[in-house]
C-alpha cells in the first residue's frame, strides 16, 4: 500500500490529468447520448406550394405536375380525413414520383393511411421516398407526383390544393379529371444525417486535447503565464470560430465587406489601395455563398462549410467585382490584419469559405499575440488582463472580422505598456520605449472616439522617468491624438453635428465619412436600413436589447442629441435608469459572453456559466501583487468610466425620444476598458495566495462549457 501511495504521489500530475480527461470525456459522452445522437433526422424543407383553400377527394389517383430546382428527399402534403361513421381512412397510400419529360420512375413510397392525424384542420404529412431524387445539373426539373389510395374501409382521404396554381404548377388531375389548381406540396431537400455526431466529436476531441495540454502547462510551472494565455486564446478562438462561423458575429457581414474590399484594392492592380465607396463592396466574382452569408448558423451551415472548406477559386487572377453591399465606414485602420489574411486566400487561389477563415485566423493570431504581450508587460493585475482576454465575448470577437478584435488587443496592450512605463522596473525611459505605446494609442483614437480618454493614461508616467521633457512628451502625445482624430475621415464632422444636434453619433462610429447623411435607424427593423447599419453598426445590430414599442408612428429622427439632453435632463436620466432596470441582465451577458452571435435572440448561454465566469473574474481582481498608488487607481477608474460614459452617450444619441430604453447598448462596448476598471481594488480584500495560473486554466475550462452550450443552442434550432 505504501508503495502504491508513493507511485501515486510521484505521478500525481499525470494521474490528475487522466482523471480530468476522463471526467471531461464522460461529460461529452453524456451530452452526445442525450442531446446530439437523436438529431440525425434534422432536415431542411421549402414550400413548393403552401396555399390550399379547397380539398380534393382521393377516390383513386391524384396527380400533380410541377417544376423543382432542388433535390427531393421527402415530400409532404396537406391531408384531411373524411370519416365513414367512426372509421377513418384505412389502407395504403402509394406515392410515385416520375420524370415528366422521360417518364422514368424516380422514386416511390407507401404509407399507412391510418397514421394520418384526424383533426379539424389539415396538417402536412411527409412521405419518404425510396431513394433521393437529385438534380443532375443546375436548373429546373419537371416532375409528376401521383397519390394513389388503396382503401380497405369506408373512410376516405382528402388532399389540400389551391384553385390557382403558382409558377411551379404545371397541371393537376383529380381521379382522372383535369382540375385547375395545384396541390399544397412541401419538399425536403436536405437531411443532416450523421454529420452532427461527427462534427460534435471533432469539437469534443479538440476540447479534450486543449484540456490535457492546458493541464500540463498549468501544473508544469515552467510555461510563463503570457505563453499560456497565447495558447489558450488561440485554441479557444479556433473552437469558437468553428461553432460560430463567419457571418455569425455582431455585424460581421459589414466587417467582412470592409476586409474583403481592402484586400481587393491590394489584389487588383487597377484599383487605388484602401479607397472605395462605403455604399458598395469589392470581392472576387465567385465570393458569394447564400448559406454562409445568411448569418443564421444552423447544423446545415456547419455541414456546408465542412464540404467547402478546401475549395479553390477559378476566377481570373486579380479580377474583382463590385457588390451592392455596405461596408462599416470609410476608415480601414482596424482591417489591415484581416485583409492580409483575405489577400493570402486570394493569392493561394482558395475558395470563398477557406478565405473567410483565413481572415478570421489572422485577426485571432494578432489578438492572441497582443493579449499575451499585454499580460507579459503589465506590472500589475496580470490575472485581470488574462481573464479579460479569455472571456467568451472577447474570444467571440477576437475570432471574427469585427474591428473590435484588433481594437480590444490594442487597448489591452496600450494599458499594459503605459502601466509598465509608469510602474515597471525601468527608471529612465528613452524615446525607443515610447514608440510602441504611442503607436497603439494613435491607432485606437481614430478608430473609436469613445476610447479617446485612454490617451489620458500617459499621466500615470512619473515626470522623473521621462526627464525634463516630460510635459512636452505628454502634451505632444495628446496633441497627436487630437490631430489624428480630427484629420481622420469624418471625425470633425461627427463632433460638429453632435454638438449642433443635426444628426446622431453612434457609439464607436467616429470614422464614418457619411455620418452627416444618416438619420436614426428605424426601431422596428434596425438591420433593415443599410444606411444605419453602415454608419452605426455598433448600435444597430439585432443582438441589441429588445425594444417594447409597437409599430411607432413617431419621428425616428428626433433623438437624444446633446441639445435635447441638456434641455431634458430628467427624461434622459429616466431613460438611463429604465434601461438598467429592464436590460441590466442583457448588458451583463453581452459583456461576459452570455449572448453570442449576431441575430435575435442570438446564441443564449446559461446563467450558470455567466455566473461562474463572473466569480472567476472577481477572484482575478483580488489576486495579490504590486498595488498601484491610490491616485493611479483613481485615474484608471476615471478613464475607464469616461470611456463607458461616452459609449453610453453615443447609444443614447441614436435613441429616438419615444423609446423607453437606450437603443443598441451592449456590455461588450465596455470590454476594452474592463481591465482598467478592475485595477481599482481594496487592499484589505486581496487574497493571500497567488493562484493566477489556476484561474487562467479555470476560465479556459468554463469557456469550453460555454462553447458546448453554444453548440447545443445552435443544434436546437
Amino acid at each position: 500500500m505504501e508503495k502504491l501511495l508513493t507511485q501515486i504521489k510521484r505521478h500525481r500530475r499525470l494521474l490528475g490529468g487522466a482523471v480530468l480527461l476522463a471526467v471531461a470525456f464522460f461529460i461529452f459522452a453524456c451530452v452526445w447520448l442525450t442531446q446530439v445522437r437523436g438529431n440525425g433526422e434534422k432536415s431542411r424543407s421549402w414550400m413548393i406550394n403552401d396555399q390550399f383553400s379547397e380539398f380534393a377527394l382521393i377516390d383513386d389517383t391524384v396527380t400533380q405536375d410541377f417544376v423543382c430546382d432542388r433535390d427531393l428527399l421527402y415530400m409532404g402534403f396537406a391531408f384531411k380525413v373524411q370519416k365513414a361513421g367512426d372509421e377513418g381512412p384505412a389502407g395504403v397510400l402509394e406515392l410515385t414520383l416520375t420524370d415528366l419529360d422521360t417518364g422514368e420512375v424516380l422514386a416511390t413510397s407507401e404509407g399507412d393511411m391510418s397514421n394520418i392525424l384526424d383533426t379539424t384542420e389539415a396538417y402536412y404529412t411527409t412521405l419518404g421516398l425510396s431513394q433521393p431524387v437529385e438534380l443532375t445539373e443546375a436548373g429546373e426539373r419537371h416532375y409528376r407526383v401521383s397519390l394513389t389510395a388503396h382503401y380497405t374501409g369506408e373512410g376516405r382521404l382528402l388532399v389540400g390544393y389551391t384553385p390557382t396554381a403558382n409558377e411551379a404548377g404545371l397541371g393537376l388531375t383529380v381521379n382522372g379529371e383535369a382540375t385547375e389548381g395545384m396541390l399544397a406540396i412541401l419538399g425536403v431537400y436536405a437531411q443532416i444525417g450523421g454529420f452532427v455526431t461527427k462534427f460534435y466529436w471533432i469539437i469534443a476531441l479538440l476540447a479534450l486535447i486543449l484540456i490535457g495540454a492546458g493541464w500540463w502547462l498549468f501544473t508544469g510551472q515552467k510555461c510563463p503565464l503570457h505563453r499560456m494565455v497565447f495558447c489558450f486564446v488561440l485554441a479557444l478562438g479556433i473552437l469558437f470560430s468553428m461553432v460560430l462561423p463567419p457571418y455569425s458575429a455582431p455585424d460581421e457581414q459589414f466587417h467582412i465587406n470592409q476586409s474583403f474590399t481592402l484586400a481587393s484594392t491590394i489584389y487588383n492592380p487597377y484599383l487605388p489601395v484602401a479607397q472605395s465607396q462605403i455604399h458598395s463592396s469589392l470581392r472576387r466574382p465567385s465570393d458569394v455563398d447564400v448559406i454562409v452569408q445568411d448569418g443564421e448558423t444552423t447544423v446545415f451551415t456547419w455541414q456546408h462549410i465542412a464540404k467547402n472548406l478546401l475549395t479553390t477559386n477559378s476566377d481570373p487572377f486579380t479580377h474583382t467585382q463590385d457588390y451592392d453591399e455596405y461596408q462599416v465606414d470609410s476608415s480601414y485602420t482596424m482591417y489591415w490584419i484581416s485583409a492580409f489574411g483575405v489577400l493570402a486566400g486570394f493569392l493561394l487561389r482558395l475558395g470563398f469559405i477557406p478565405t473567410l477563415f483565413l481572415g478570421r485566423l489572422a485577426n485571432l493570431v494578432f489578438f492572441a499575440f497582443l493579449a499575451a504581450w499585454a499580460v507579459k508587460r503589465t506590472p500589475v493585475a496580470k490575472a485581470v488582463f488574462a481573464a479579460v482576454a479569455l472571456l467568451p465575448m472577447t474570444l467571440h470577437l477576437a475570432a471574427s472580422y469585427s474591428r473590435d478584435s484588433n481594437l480590444l488587443a490594442l487597448c489591452l496592450l496600450f494599458a499594459a505598456l503605459v502601466l509598465d512605463l509608469a510602474f515597471g522596473p525601468r527608471e529612465n525611459i528613452g524615446w525607443k520605449q515610447l514608440i510602441l505605446p504611442a503607436l497603439a494609442g494613435l491607432l485606437i483614437v481614430p478608430s473609436k472616439i469613445v476610447y479617446f480618454p485612454l490617451a489620458l493614461l500617459v499621466f500615470l508616467i512619473p515626470a522623473a522617468r521621462l526627464g525634463r521633457y516630460s510635459k512636452a512628451v505628454k502634451g505632444g502625445f495628446l496633441a497627436l491624438c487630437l490631430a489624428v482624430f480630427f484629420f481622420s475621415a469624418g471625425g470633425q464632422v461627427i463632433l460638429n453635428d453632435f454638438v449642433s444636434g443635426s444628426t446622431q453619433v453612434a457609439a464607436g462610429a467616429a470614422s464614418s465619412s457619411v455620418s452627416s447623411e444618416i438619420t436614426a435607424p428605424a426601431p422596428s427593423a434596425p438591420e433593415s436600413s443599410a444606411q444605419s447599419a453602415a454608419s452605426a453598426p455598433e448600435s444597430s445590430e439585432e443582438t441589441a436589447a429588445p425594444q417594447t414599442e409597437e409599430a411607432p408612428v413617431q419621428d425616428d429622427s428626433v433623438c437624444y442629441t446633446l441639445p435635447y439632453i441638456l434641455s431634458h435632463p430628467l427624461d434622459t436620466l429616466e431613460l438611463a435608469i429604465r434601461s438598467v432596470v429592464e436590460n441590466g441582465d442583457h448588458y451583463v451577458k453581452t459583456l461576459i459572453g452570455g449572448t453570442l452571435s449576431y441575430f435575435d435572440p442570438g446564441v443564449q448561454i446559461a446563467w450558470t456559466w455567466v455566473a461562474a465566469l463572473m466569480i472567476l473574474l472577481v477572484l482575478a481582481w483580488l489576486q495579490p501583487g504590486f498595488e498601484l498608488p491610490v491616485w493611479a487607481k483613481a485615474l484608471c477608474l476615471l478613464v475607464g468610466l469616461a470611456c463607458c460614459g461616452l459609449a453610453v452617450l453615443g447609444c443614447i444619441s441614436w435613441t429616438p425620444t419615444y423609446y423607453t430604453t437606450i437603443y443598441g447598448l451592449q456590455g461588450r462596448y465596455f470590454l476594452p476598458v474592463l481591465s482598467l476598471l478592475l485595477l481599482a481594488r481594496p487592499k484589505r480584500l486581496l487574497l493571500q495566495t497567488d493562484c493566477t495560473r489556476g484561474l487562467v486554466y479555470a476560465v479556459t475550462l468554463v469557456d469550453l462549457l460555454v462553447l458546448l452550450n453554444a453548440f447545443l443552442s445552435i443544434l436546437a434550432r
